[in-house]
């Protein structure tokens, strides 16, 4: 790897991550606010009991219900609004440094310099794992600062969300592993977003239908989104280990594969 490299592009990412950082940091806080005040668990009990059970099963409503306080605030977590501040960056980030570079020319200045492609983009790849942490840090501290302050019926229990913003980053990762192998097949940005978030929303797809039809469990495990179930680690209060290696595998997979896929590239 090189720190120069790395140094580079988290100084082009910065805006944006700390953006979208400071925004999960709200959107949590915001979460915590909402049920204070709203008092779900009074109000909306009949509402959430017309839920669909594959609906309920994405968000891990099937170990805890969804309108106690550990239920709605583990929602807060795999809301699309979170899920969506958590993923741009990381896409954009990838799809900047692999491919974008080129329509600049900045990946052909790079490359002059001896600097190999394997180097290049595991750089690139290193400062999107840096990005990923300081995402999920602004998101779990977005959950702590409205869990101290925010008056709830019950405090939350703090270990489980700890376990729940580890298996976020490595939720993370996955994703950043899918977004810069899309971005190392593509030659154009644009071409490069497209198909990580269409694989993305692929498996988000298969990650549903899995709840509702049986055909859909084998591709279901071909998913990030599988898991990733704050409810369940929640309901659990244990470390998910294996849905952490998983996701961890996920991304050296694809990493990997993208290192290759880079180096033998025509740019």
């Amino acid at each position: 790897m090189n720190w120069n490299i790395i140094r580079f592009e988290l100084r082009l990412s910065r805006f944006g991550a700390l953006c979208c950082g400071l925004s999960l940091l709200a959107f949590q806080c915001l979460i915590v606010a909402f049920y204070a005040a709203a008092r779900p668990d009074e109000t909306l009990t009949g509402l959430f009991k017309l839920v669909p059970k594959g609906l309920k099963a994405l968000i891990g409503g099937d170990y805890l219900d969804p309108i106690t306080v550990s239920g709605f605030l583990s929602f807060g977590f795999t809301h699309p609004v979170n899920l969506l501040l958590l993923i741009t960056p990381i896409v954009a980030l990838a799809s900047r440094t692999a491919s974008g570079g080129t329509d600049e020319g900045r990946t052909d200045l790079l490359l002059s310099q001896p600097v190999s492609r394997a180097s290049f983009l595991a750089s690139r790849i290193a400062a999107g794992a840096i990005v990923s942490v300081l995402l999920v840090l602004f998101m779990w501290l977005g959950h702590l600062l409205g869990a101290l302050f925010i008056p709830l019926p019950e405090t939350p229990v703090t270990v489980p969300f700890v376990y729940v913003a580890l298996n976020a980053l490595f939720f993370v990762l996955a994703v950043e592993g899918i977004a810069f192998l899309a971005a190392a097949a593509s030659t154009f940005r644009g071409t490069a977003v497209g198909i990580a978030i269409g694989l993305l929303a692929a498996m988000l797809f298969v990650r549903l239908a899995a709840q509702f039809w049986d055909l859909f469990d084998r591709p279901a495990a071909l998913s990030v989104f599988t898991y990733y179930v704050p409810g369940k680690v929640v309901f659990l209060r244990s470390f998910p280990l294996g849905d952490m290696a998983t996701l961890f595998a996920f991304f050296l997979v694809t990493s990997g594969l993208a290192l290759t896929v880079f180096s033998k590239k025509d740019i």
